[in-house]
């Protein structure tokens, strides 16, 4: 449990803090004054000021956030020129756009190590038919099928051992002399995860396009999630929380460091994408507030965006709120 912990904690502080870095990074380009740079929400732990900028670490290891000088009217007013609400629109939308870019190049980085690395063999479940005797015995989709090093040992071995009873991941099952079309003797259809380790460069071309290739899988499953909304389906248990990615972290632990690589990378442009939906609080939100900006040729009324992101805010907490619920319920189940 403490080693799920610390690999929980340290996922999170990546993908915050390459996320904030990213904003960092860009407002000191522009020269912009940058206040605090935090991981973590308060209360505070420890800070430490280096020149302008304090740097924080806070209690709850769920966020972070990088504090730019004059991020409203009011509060840039005594130096414009260092104040990110005065920047020109394009500096405004870059230094937002920034983490965001941040989080692409994180699933970069941990797809190209993973091929790098490469990837052992190891035998997965993909599939359990119902009523069958995987499903009596208790297997799961995902989950490892220990001891067979390819799908073709692991298929031999059942074959071998039709109508007997036999232990695999110690849950005894007995597999079948006549299974149903396309089933097999147990009811499982499984794949291998081997990769073979490949050079630099071709790692890195291969992980740019996983992770396209990802970043593309995410929009097609975000897109129906929201053409469920519309035909009354409920979007808290269609996500996870951190609960839920908990849980999963738990699993990716067991199997190695390769598999939280890829639960990085996965996550990590899960990030990117939820944090470019148009909804106010979000970068998405702020980015939509510049582009109706340029469109109306006129900055937009303050309150109105404060009150917009306040609003935004809110329902993203009461949101988190019953994702956390469900995911403590499916736990219980």
């Amino acid at each position: 449990m403490l080693f799920t912990i610390a690999i929980f904690i340290g996922l999170i502080a990546v993908l915050i803090v390459g996320h904030e870095f990213g904003h960092f990074l860009l407002a000191k380009l522009f020269k912009l004054r940058v206040d605090e740079f935090a991981f973590g929400f308060p209360p505070r732990l420890i800070s430490k000021r280096v020149r302008e900028t304090k740097y924080s670490l806070n209690l709850i290891p769920l966020g972070g956030f990088v504090k730019i000088y004059g991020e409203t009217a009011d509060a840039g007013k005594e130096h414009i020129q260092r104040s990110f609400y005065h920047q020109a629109a394009w500096k405004r939308f870059l230094v937002i756009f920034a983490g965001v870019v941040m989080n692409f190049l994180i699933g970069w980085a941990a797809f190209s190590a993973i091929f790098i690395s490469g990837v052992p063999h190891k035998v997965y479940i993909d599939e359990v038919a119902p009523g069958s005797p995987a499903e009596a015995a208790g297997f799961k989709p995902g989950e490892e099928l220990r001891g067979f090093e390819t799908p073709e040992s692991f298929s031999q071995f059942v074959k071998d051992n039709a109508s007997k009873e036999i232990l695999i991941n110690d849950k005894q099952v007995t597999p079948r002399v006549n299974p149903p079309l396309g089933e097999g003797a147990l009811g499982v259809a499984v794949s291998d995860a081997y990769v073979a380790p490949r050079g630099f460069f071709a790692s890195v071309r291969d992980g740019f396009f996983r992770t396209v290739e990802t970043l593309g899988s995410i929009l097609v499953g975000l897109g129906r999630i929201i053409m469920s909304l519309f035909s009354g389906g409920d979007l808290a248990s269609q996500v996870s929380g951190p609960v839920g990615i908990f849980k999963v972290v738990g699993g990716a632990a067991d199997l190695g460091f390769i598999y939280i690589l890829n639960l990085l990378g996965l996550l990590s442009l899960n990030l990117a994408v939820f944090n470019l939906l148009p909804v106010p609080a979000l970068d998405g939100g702020r980015l939509l507030f510049i582009g109706l900006e340029k469109l109306l040729g006129r900055r937009l009324n303050p309150m109105h965006e404060n009150v917009a992101n306040l609003i935004g805010f809110a329902l993203l907490m009461l949101l988190a709120v019953t994702v956390t619920i469900n995911d403590v319920l499916k736990l219980t189940r």
